[in-house]
């Protein structure tokens, strides 16, 4: 068994839970659930220190979004890099485009 980790932003904090799927795909309610950390690298270090004996990898769902599967151990080694990644494959997955640079009025006139 894997743990399914979801990732959620609740106004300015991150929390998670924590899924225990079954057998043949039956995915349960959340079993528990950790709130308010300051940031989304601050939040999975938290994850891999409760789950790092139990587990050497977890599923990760970010905002409903399912972002692969990490290794426990880089999330205590990197966490800040794993978000980064983790909300670029949500990002990717959700159809959010990265801002664009404003167009000045001469390339709209010229264009």
């Amino acid at each position: 068994m894997q743990p399914v980790v979801e990732l959620r932003r609740e106004a300015a904090t991150y929390t998670y839970g924590v899924r225990a799927p079954r057998a043949g795909g039956v995915v349960p309610p959340v079993s528990f659930n950790e709130g308010g950390f300051a940031s989304l690298a601050a939040c999975l270090l938290h994850v891999a220190r409760g789950m790092g004996g139990n587990f050497p990898c977890i599923y990760v769902r970010l905002e409903g979004q399912c972002v692969g599967e990490r290794a426990v151990a880089e999330l205590q080694r990197e966490p800040e890099r794993v978000a980064a990644e983790l909300e670029a494959a949500c990002r990717a997955g959700l159809g959010v485009q990265q801002p664009q640079r404003p167009v000045s009025a001469a390339e709209t006139l010229s264009g």
